[in-house]
Parts: C-alpha cells; sequence; structure tokens
C-alpha cells in the first residue's frame, strides 16, 4: 500500500512538472508571438509612415515643378513673344536687314520650342490629361532637337489607364534617368521603347560610359539610383538596372499588366 502511494505520487508530481514545463513553453511560445507581432506592426507602421512622406514629397515636388512650368509658359514664353514681335518688326527695314537676322529667328523660333516643351514636360496637369504615351513621345521630339545625341523612340502605339500619381512617378523616373544620361554618360545613342500590349515595359538604353551598380550604390554617389529605386517601389512597378562600364547602360520599368488599356 505504501508503495503504491509512493508511486502515484512520483507519477502525480511528474505529470504535474511536465504541466508546468507545458505552461512555461506555451507562454513563451504567446510570448515570442505576441513580440513577433508587434514587430511585424511596428515595421508596417514604419513603411507606412515612409510610403506617405514619400508621397508627401511628390506632391510637393509635383506641385512646385507645376508652378515653374506655368511660370515658363506664362511669363518666359510671352517675353520670347515680344522678342519674336519685335524681331519681325526690324526684318520690315529690308531684305538685307531680313538676311541679318534670320540666324536670331531661327535661334529665337527654337528656343521658343524648347520651353514649350520643356513646360509640358514639367506640368503635372499635361501629363495627367494627355497620357504617358503623349508625353514621351514630346520628350523623345524635344530630346532630339537638343542635338546632343541621336535618339530613337519606339512604341506598339498603346497607353497605361493608370491613375494620375503613377503615370507620374513613371515619367518623373524617366526624366531622372535621361538626365543622368545627359551628365554622366557621354553617349552618342539612346533608344527609348514603349511596350504595353502584354504588360508595361519603358526601356532606356545608352551607349555612354557605363558603371559599375554595386560600386554606384554603396558610395555617396549612388543617391540617384537610390531614388529611383524608392520611387519604382512606391509607383508599384520594378526597375532593372543592367550597366558595366564602357558598355553602356539599360534601365527597365516594368509593371505587369493591370489596369491598362489603349
Amino acid at each position: 500500500m505504501f508503495t503504491n502511494d509512493i508511486a502515484l505520487t512520483v507519477v502525480v508530481t511528474t505529470l504535474l512538472i511536465l504541466l508546468l514545463i507545458a505552461v512555461v513553453i506555451i507562454t513563451m511560445i504567446l510570448a515570442n508571438r505576441k513580440h513577433v507581432a508587434q514587430e511585424v506592426k511596428m515595421t508596417q507602421m514604419q513603411l507606412d509612415y515612409e510610403k506617405e512622406l514619400r508621397t508627401v514629397e511628390q506632391e510637393v515636388q509635383e506641385q512646385t515643378l507645376t508652378n515653374v512650368a506655368r511660370e515658363l509658359h506664362d511669363n518666359i514664353g510671352q517675353l520670347l513673344t515680344l522678342m519674336r514681335i519685335h524681331l519681325e518688326t526690324q526684318k520690315l527695314d529690308g531684305e538685307e536687314a531680313k538676311q541679318k537676322l534670320a540666324p536670331i529667328d531661327d535661334t529665337l523660333n527654337d528656343t521658343i520650342d524648347q520651353v514649350r516643351m520643356l513646360s509640358h514636360s514639367l506640368n503635372t496637369d499635361h501629363i495627367a490629361t494627355k497620357g504617358l504615351l503623349y508625353v514621351l513621345d514630346r520628350e523623345a521630339e524635344r530630346l532630339s532637337k537638343l542635338n546632343r545625341m541621336q535618339i530613337k523612340w519606339q512604341n506598339d502605339g498603346v497607353d497605361v489607364d493608370w491613375d494620375k500619381g503613377r503615370k507620374i512617378m513613371v515619367f518623373r523616373m524617366f526624366q531622372e534617368i535621361i538626365n543622368n544620361i545627359l551628365k554622366h554618360a557621354a553617349a552618342q545613342h539612346i533608344i527609348i521603347s514603349m511596350k504595353c500590349a502584354t504588360g508595361f515595359e519603358l526601356k532606356i538604353e545608352d551607349d555612354g560610359a557605363g558603371f559599375d551598380k554595386e560600386e554606384v550604390l554603396n558610395n555617396n554617389n549612388g543617391t540617384g539610383l537610390q531614388n529611383l529605386l524608392k520611387r519604382a517601389k512606391l509607383a508599384g512597378v520594378s526597375l532593372d538596372i543592367n550597366s558595366e562600364k564602357g558598355e553602356g547602360s539599360t534601365f527597365t520599368i516594368r509593371a505587369e499588366k493591370d489596369g491598362q488599356g489603349s
């Protein structure tokens, strides 16, 4: 009888110890899950905050660019028009004056065209109403008239049916890529192509100096590329960057076929 009591006591004690261990383990698991959930929540809050901050920054930048565009169109454009009127008046003095003023007249006409196209490329409302395909077409035309390099522009005639914000962000990415090529690549040719029929793809290729992507991203000069990657994430598109020193560069912006149309 006494032996049976001892055995029962050992079994009960063992079960209690096992139960206690199980409770401790379950408590630790639940606490760890709660901690992980809190970390995930904090991370998501941080991502949402950063996204909202970038969105606000984007809106401020776009408003600034729109104001600059209107200034170019309304004020600078009017001044150039007045210069043209004055020039036309001077040309009435005779054929000799007309011939002498012809180079100035050509330069003034080119300047007016450049200001007009630059104004359109900066104007947010213009991008939203005309569409991405149209503004890229105009930008390719503007770049060609700079006579700094040969521009080849290809498209399948299909545009995206995106919201205003997404179109603007992708177009600003395009402008930043082109600006970097003009500043650093010393390229002779740029090929710009856009396809939308089976999924969005905007590709910018140049035959310039090229660069080491990882090297640029890891030093202080990589801010431009980092900003491009952040904008791509914010716009919901992917950005592939392929470049080698001396071999030129290729930037490809892609998005799955979602809400696209002609």
